[in-house]
This record gives C-alpha cells, sequence and structure tokens, in this order.
C-alpha cells in the first residue's frame, strides 16, 4: 500500500473516529507487523511510529522526518515548532 494511506488512516482515527494517540500507536502498529499486509517505506512507518511514540510532533511530520532521512535528505527543514523538536528535523526561522 503506498505511504500514503498510513497517513489517511492516521487521519481518520485521530479526526473522525476520537481516538487517542496510544489508540493510534496500537491500530497502526498491529497493522505495520501484519503478515498479510505490504506498505510502501515499511522502515520509515516504523520509525515514523517510535518519533511520534516518543515525542510531541503529530504523526505526519514525524513520517516526513523518517522519509527525508530514508532518502538520506536529512535534516528535514520544517517552520512546525513541535517537528523540529523531533530528531532528524531542523527549524527554519521565521
Amino acid at each position: 500500500m503506498p505511504v500514503t494511506v498510513a497517513l489517511e488512516l492516521e487521519w481518520v482515527l485521530r479526526a473522525s473516529f476520537g481516538y487517542a494517540k496510544d489508540q493510534v500507536l496500537e491500530v497502526l502498529s498491529s497493522l505495520f507487523s501484519a503478515a498479510e499486509l505490504t506498505f510502501e517505506s515499511e522502515r520509515a512507518l516504523d520509525v515514523a511510529l517510535h518519533l511520534y511514540r516518543s515525542g510531541s510532533a503529530n504523526f505526519a511530520d514525524c513520517l516526513h522526518i523518517a522519509l527525508a532521512a530514508q532518502a538520506g535528505e536529512s535534516p528535514l527543514w520544517t517552520f512546525n515548532r513541535r517537528a523540529a523538536k523531533v530528531s532528524g528535523a531542523q527549524s527554519l526561522s521565521r
């Protein structure tokens, strides 16, 4: 599945169904580890889950940071203060 499916799923779980962060993490972890499913950029998704679990940035920011690192393009430059606190991201001044 495209990595964008994971982004959309996280958003739907959180915004439409009101899942708390720990519930979102549980669902995504279960899906990513299911043998029946394969996702594009699985390693980046695993890294994103770890970053999301341990930080204050949202899942999308964590995934962008993980994908940038996978592409050899670290740090990910961002205006987002929460994302800038995540390892692999760097703040751009406003």
